[in-house]
């Protein structure tokens, strides 16, 4: 597994990604193989909003967006790679509801992205059961239990 992290100089929450960067690794490495490739990138809200437009049709920054490359070597999901973005505006403001730190619910936002590239979805309340209880198993060992509760709430 190789996880890249990316932000530019100037986008806001850069010190606390970067500071986080050894449990984004510590989790990349709970889900994709060791030949897997994922990038995650910080980016502003303009830079947010104009992806969420271009790619999903909705208006205004989302605080996530992940694109699979698809698969390689023989097509199977453990082979999956791609990419994850993310926006600390937005981070901060859904930490805050929750009562949980940025760099926590961070982590949550990665989970998710992470199960989205393996193929992941939450079209329905089933499915969306299904991969919540993926992204608390991620989380556990990471983050305190009692964190993890307020993520998902």
């Amino acid at each position: 597994m190789k996880a890249i992290l990316s932000c530019r100089p100037r986008v806001r929450g850069r010190e606390r990604f970067n500071e986080a960067s050894a449990l984004i690794d510590s989790l990349v490495s709970r889900v994709l193989p060791e030949h897997a490739l994922v990038e995650i990138n910080l980016v502003g809200e303009r830079r947010m909003a104009e992806l969420n437009r271009k790619y999903r049709r909705r208006r205004g920054p989302s605080e996530i967006l992940s694109f699979s490359y698809g698969t390689h070597q023989g097509g199977s999901h453990e082979d999956t790679m791609g990419e994850i973005y993310l926006c600390w505006p937005g981070i901060t403001r859904s930490a805050e509801r929750r009562r949980v730190k940025s760099e926590e619910y961070m982590l949550r936002l990665i989970a998710h992205g992470l199960c989205h590239l393996k193929g992941y979805c939450h079209d329905d309340e089933t499915e969306e059961r299904k991969m919540e209880e993926v992204e608390k198993r991620l989380l556990h060992g990471l983050l305190k239990d009692g964190v993890i509760d307020r993520l998902f709430e």
